[in-house]
């Protein structure tokens, strides 16, 4: 009796090991660290356009920046645009190549998972492409500059392998457009 106990819940980890379902694809997704996930721009700071950007979206009305169109002599080799101190929780670690360009890494959002929407697994049974849903939560200021599509969920396609009756991420991300209605 006991051994039948010990072999049924044996089998029962097993099969819940190599199922794929949503638990599951977010519980791998989860410790391969995807999610949740930093979403940032690249903030060009001696871009005049990007310079009409940042005030005609009241960044600099709303204190984050400070922007000029224009150098005067006075200004000659600094950035058109210049982050304050209010905006300093959303400025990211830039590395050394982008800074000398004055270009500046910054936080718009953090991309969560939230559910799987298709699971396709091939008649092998060795193979899945999952289609998913994600969420821009915990939306900064800077949000106004994502030029992607921030409105609702964010459909996202990835693959997984099995092996050993393990399923595995294939380390892959694909950003899915929205179908029209």
């Amino acid at each position: 009796m006991v051994k039948t106990l010990v072999f049924l819940v044996g089998a029962a980890m097993l099969v819940s090991c190599s199922d794929l379902d949503n638990d599951r694809v977010e519980e791998l997704l989860t410790a391969e660290s995807v999610y949740p996930r930093t979403v940032d721009i690249r903030v060009y700071c001696n871009d005049q356009t990007t310079a009409r950007e940042v005030v005609d979206n009241n960044l600099s009305r709303h204190g984050y920046v400070t922007a000029q169109f224009v150098h005067t002599p006075e200004d000659i080799g600094k950035p058109l645009i210049t982050f304050t101190e209010q905006a300093k929780p959303f400025l990211l670690e830039t590395n050394d190549t982008l800074r000398a360009i004055d270009v500046q890494r910054v936080k718009v959002a953090d991309e969560t998972f939230r559910h799987v929407r298709n699971i396709e697994i091939n008649p092998k049974g060795d193979k899945a492409v999952v289609d998913y849903t994600t969420e821009l939560v915990n939306r900064t200021p800077f949000i106004v500059l994502y030029r992607q599509n921030v409105a609702g969920d964010q459909l996202r396609r990835t693959f997984f392998t099995k092996k050993n009756d393990r399923w595995t991420w294939d380390g892959k991300i694909v950003k899915m457009q929205k179908p029209e209605m």
